[in-house]
């Protein structure tokens, strides 16, 4: 290899590893509780997992190769999804949704977003514990929903206090 394209290829690989790094970072911030997976990366390079898992469900989120995010996350109370859900999109976005997600009830929720190709899909269960699944979205829209739902369950925790 060139001497000239073997730096430059050095120099784009460490871009990528920053951006990488980035990624991570404004996840973790985005919800509080995740960190690095002690078990090794599922199918992606980086997966992170729910420290605390008590508190903001279980699960984790994967960064794959092209700096691309799958959520996944079990166990989080319906209203913090629903709250999420309908700050971020808008009313009745998702299918199957008529009105805002906290008056629908129990049910399986999709949006497919045709720029990019992720896909959502929320499930309200009917023990009042929900699931999201977003797959293969740009990290800048991982973060927004973690930052939703983390905001969410916030609001849920203050509304729950009495005064």
């Amino acid at each position: 290899m060139k001497l000239e394209v073997e730096k430059e290829l050095v120099r784009w690989k460490e871009a990528y590893d920053n951006v990488q790094k980035c990624a991570v970072n404004a996840l973790s911030v985005a919800l509080p509780g995740l960190g690095a997976s002690k078990t090794p990366g599922y199918c992606c390079p980086v997966t992170l997992t729910i420290e605390r898992p008590n508190e903001v469900g279980e699960g984790r989120i994967c960064v794959d190769d092209d700096i691309r995010a799958t959520v996944e996350l079990d166990a989080v109370p319906n209203p913090d999804i629903a709250e999420a859900v309908d700050a971020l999109f808008g009313i009745a976005w998702f299918d199957g949704a008529d009105g805002p997600l906290e008056d629908e009830g129990p049910g399986t929720y999709n949006y497919d977003d045709e720029m990019t190709g992720g896909e959502y899909e929320v499930k309200l269960g009917e023990d009042g514990a929900g699931r999201v699944y977003i797959s293969c979205i740009p990290i800048g829209f991982a973060v927004e929903f973690l930052d939703a739902l983390s905001s969410a369950q916030e609001h849920q925790r203050k509304r729950a206090v009495p005064v």
